[in-house]
C-alpha cells in the first residue's frame, strides 16, 4: 500500500523526549516500511525516520503547510493518516483517516481514537490503541524501592495525591515531570513544593535514557490522573519494562489495565494498601508479556492496517467534490 502520513509541526519525529504523538507515528511507520509498505512522511524539520520519503514543513502556518502538503501527495495514494488534523478536514479525494490522540476529531469524515473509552464518548468513528517498540524499553526484574510519578504536573494527573501514597507508605517518591503553564506553576508551589524533602524528591522533566532507566529501576509507577484519559501512555511504557503501574478507575486507564485488573485503585487509599502489599503485583514477565500482546507497535500496525482496507474495501469515505482540497488545489495550480 501508498499510505501517507501527517505529523503535527510541534516537534520531530520521532521526539527527543517527551512527545507521545511523534512517537506513535515514528513506530507506525517503521513497521509499516519494514512490511513492505511505502510511506510518506510529512513532518517537522529534523524528523529523521525510514520513511519511503519524508517531507519537512518549511513554514509554522498551517495554511500554508496545508498547500505544501496538497501539492506534493501523489493521486495514486492508497490512504491518509493525518495525526495533524489539517488535512482531514478538507475532504481529499483519497479515503483520509483524522487520528485525534487526545478527546475530539471535528469536522473529519473517519475519525479514530486511542481508546474505546473516547469513541464511544464521541459516538462515531473507530479506535485503535497506541503501540510501543518494546526493545527502547529496558526489561529488569530487579529494582530499586522508590516509587515514581511521570508526566506534567497539573492538579488532574494528581501529583498530590502521588505525595499523599508516598507519605502514607513512608516510601521514596521521585516526582518527573515539566511545568509549562502558568497554572502548573502555581500548582507545584502550593501543593508540591511544600512536601518535598529528602524522600519525596522533584527531578524536572526526562526523556530519552534517563526516562527509561527511572521507569525500569522504580518499584511501583503511580498513574494518580483523576481527569478522563484518553489513554495514559505511562502506562504500557512502565509495564514494558517490566515495572507495575498503579492507576485510578479513570478515563481509559481501566480499558488499558484490563487484563491486570489488580493494578486498578478505586481510591488513594486502595492505592495505598496496594502498594504495602505489593506481593500481589504481576510479576516484572507477566508485565511486559501483556504489553507485547496487546500495546506492542506490530499490535499497533496490525489493526490500523486492518483498518485501512476495511475503510478502502467498504468504501466509506465520501468525495466531496467541492471540497476544500480541491478548491485550494486548484489555486496552486493557477499560480504554478
Amino acid at each position: 500500500m501508498k499510505i501517507v502520513q501527517i505529523s503535527t509541526n510541534t516537534l520531530p519525529v520521532p521526539p527527543e523526549d517527551y512527545g507521545g504523538t511523534q512517537r506513535d507515528i515514528h513506530y507506525l511507520t517503521e513497521e509499516l516500511v519494514r512490511r513492505g509498505h511505502e510511506v510518506i512522511l510529512f513532518a517537522k524539520k529534523g524528523s529523521k525516520t525510514n520513511a519511503t520519503r519524508t517531507y519537512e514543513y518549511p513554514t509554522d502556518d498551517p495554511d500554508q503547510q496545508l498547500d505544501f502538503i496538497i501539492k506534493r501527495i501523489p493521486s495514486n495514494v492508497d490512504i491518509i493518516h493525518d495525526h495533524y488534523g489539517i488535512v482531514a478536514k478538507t475532504n481529499p479525494p483519497i479515503p483520509t483517516l483524522h487520528n485525534s490522540h487526545s478527546k475530539k476529531a471535528k469536522g473529519s469524515q473517519i475519525p479514530v481514537f486511542v481508546s474505546k473509552k473516547i469513541r464511544d464518548k464521541n459516538k462515531k468513528g473507530y479506535f485503535v490503541h497506541n503501540g510501543i517498540r518494546l526493545r527502547d524499553y529496558t526489561f529488569r526484574t530487579k529494582k530499586k524501592g522508590y516509587l515514581l510519578f511521570l508526566g506534567r504536573i497539573m492538579k488532574e494527573k494528581g501529583v498530590h495525591l502521588a505525595i499523599e501514597v508516598a507519605q502514607k507508605t513512608g516510601k521514596e517518591l521521585i516526582i518527573a515531570g515539566t511545568i509549562n503553564k502558568p497554572a502548573y506553576q502555581e500548582y507545584f508551589d502550593s501543593e508540591v513544593k511544600p512536601h518535598l524533602n529528602e524522600k519525596i524528591r522533584f527531578i524536572g522533566p526526562v526523556g530519552g535514557t534517563k526516562k527509561i532507566n527511572l521507569i525500569s529501576r522504580a518499584s511501583c509507577v503511580l498513574f494518580t490522573s483523576t481527569w478522563n484519559e484518553p489513554f495514559g501512555l505511562v502506562l504500557i511504557e512502565a509495564l514494558a519494562c517490566g515495572t507495575p503501574v498503579l492507576g485510578f478507575k479513570a478515563g481509559a486507564v481501566p480499558e488499558v489495565l484490563k487484563g491486570l485488573p489488580q493494578l486498578l485503585c478505586n481510591s488513594t487509599d486502595d492505592m495505598v494498601r496496594k502498594v504495602k502489599y505489593r506481593n500481589k503485583f504481576p510479576t516484572a514477565r507477566v508485565c511486559r508479556s501483556y504489553v507485547k500482546k496487546h500495546f506492542s507497535d506490530k499490535v499497533m500496525a496490525d489493526n490500523f492496517l486492518k483498518l485501512y482496507k476495511k475503510v478502502i474495501t467498504n468504501k466509506e469515505y465520501k468525495i466531496v467534490r467541492q471540497s476544500v482540497w480541491n478548491t485550494r488545489k486548484n489555486l496552486i495550480l493557477k499560480r504554478s
